[in-house]
C-alpha cells in the first residue's frame, strides 16, 4: 500500500502544536516566578531602608560618637585639643542601630593620648565595640633657636617659642622661659629641640660652704649678717644656710652669689616650694565612670 505523506504530516502537526503550546506555557510560568522573586526582593530592600539607613550601621557614624563623645568628657572646646577616631575595618558588619547610639569608658580607664572609648547600641538588635581614639594636645613651648653645645648657659636669644604636639611628651615642657634662662645645658640640642627641664641642670652660683652674706628684710627694715651656705644654690633657689651669728640653721632664696634672702613665715608661705620649677606637662585625666 503507498504512503500517504499528507496523512502522515496531518497527524504530526497536533503532537507538534502541543509541544509548542507547553514549552509557550513553560516560559510563561517562568516569566511569572522571576516577577514574584524580584518583587519580594524590593519589598525586602524598601522595609530595610524604611527608617533612613540600610542593614548595616555606617563605621563612619560609630568614628562620629566615639569622636564627639569623647571631647565632651574632656570637656574641651579649644582648637588646641582634638581627637581622631582610629580607622575602623570597612568590612564590619554590625547591625543598623534603631537607638542613638551611646558611648562609654571602661570601669577605671583614663583617658590619655590613646584612648579606648566604647560605643553600644541598645536597640532591637544590640551590640558593642570599642574604638581606639588619639587625643592631640598642641600648646606653645620652647625651643632652641640654634644649635647649643653642652655646659653652654641658656640666655632669652637662645629661645624660640613654637606650638607643638604635647600629647605623649613623658618628659615634660616648659612654658614659662624664666624657668630656662641661666640655666646649663646637660648635653648639646639641634635647633628646634622642645627644652625640657631633664636636658637643663641649676648652674650654682653658691656653693656650699662659702660665705654668704644673709638679709631680712620686714616693716621697711632690712638686716644683714653673716652666714655659711650648707648646700649648692641657683639664682632663685632654696637653700639652707647656717647663722654665723646665732648657730641658727634658716632658709634663704639666692639673690646673688653673695646675697641670701632669709624668708620670713610670711614670704614663705607666700613662695611655696618652687613650683614654678615643676614640669609642666600634658597629664592624663581619670576618667572612671560609664
Amino acid at each position: 500500500m503507498p504512503i500517504n505523506i499528507a496523512t502522515i504530516v496531518r497527524k504530526l502537526t497536533p503532537t507538534a502544536r502541543w509541544r509548542r503550546d507547553i514549552d509557550a506555557q513553560t516560559r510563561r510560568f517562568v516569566c511569572i516566578g522571576l516577577v514574584v522573586i524580584i518583587h519580594i526582593a524590593s519589598g525586602a530592600s524598601a522595609a530595610g531602608n524604611s527608617n533612613g539607613v540600610g542593614i548595616w550601621h555606617s563605621t563612619a557614624d560609630i568614628a562620629a560618637v566615639a569622636e564627639a563623645f569623647l571631647m565632651q568628657r574632656l570637656g574641651k572646646t579649644s582648637q588646641d585639643t582634638a581627637v581622631r577616631a582610629g580607622m575602623l575595618d570597612g568590612r564590619l558588619k554590625l547591625a543598623a542601630c534603631s537607638a542613638p547610639l551611646e558611648g562609654f569608658l571602661r570601669p577605671s580607664a583614663k583617658i590619655g593620648p590613646k584612648t579606648i572609648v566604647g560605643i553600644r547600641c541598645n536597640g532591637s538588635k544590640p551590640w558593642k565595640i570599642y574604638v581606639p581614639v588619639d587625643v592631640v594636645v598642641r600648646t606653645e613651648v620652647w625651643v632652641a633657636r640654634q644649635p647649643l653645645p653642652k655646659g653652654h648657659l641658656l640666655t632669652k636669644e637662645d629661645l624660640t617659642a613654637d606650638v607643638r604636639d604635647v600629647s605623649r611628651m613623658t618628659a615634660g615642657y616648659v612654658s614659662d622661659p624664666n624657668t630656662l634662662i641661666g640655666q646649663r645645658l646637660r648635653s648639646s640640642v639641634l635647633a628646634g629641640r622642645i627644652l625640657t627641664l631633664k636636658l637643663i641642670e641649676a648652674n650654682n652660683v653658691v656653693m656650699r660652704g662659702q660665705t654668704v652674706t644673709l638679709v631680712v628684710s620686714g616693716s621697711g627694715l632690712q638686716i644683714r649678717m653673716t652666714g655659711k651656705a650648707l648646700m649648692d644654690g641657683a639664682l632663685n633657689q632654696r637653700i639652707r644656710v647656717e647663722n654665723l651669728t646665732s648657730g641658727r640653721i634658716v632658709e634663704g632664696i639666692v639673690r646673688s652669689r653673695e646675697l641670701v634672702e632669709v624668708l620670713m613665715p610670711s614670704a614663705r608661705d607666700s613662695a611655696g616650694n618652687n613650683s614654678h620649677l615643676a614640669p609642666k606637662v600634658s597629664a592624663a585625666v581619670a576618667d572612671t565612670t560609664n
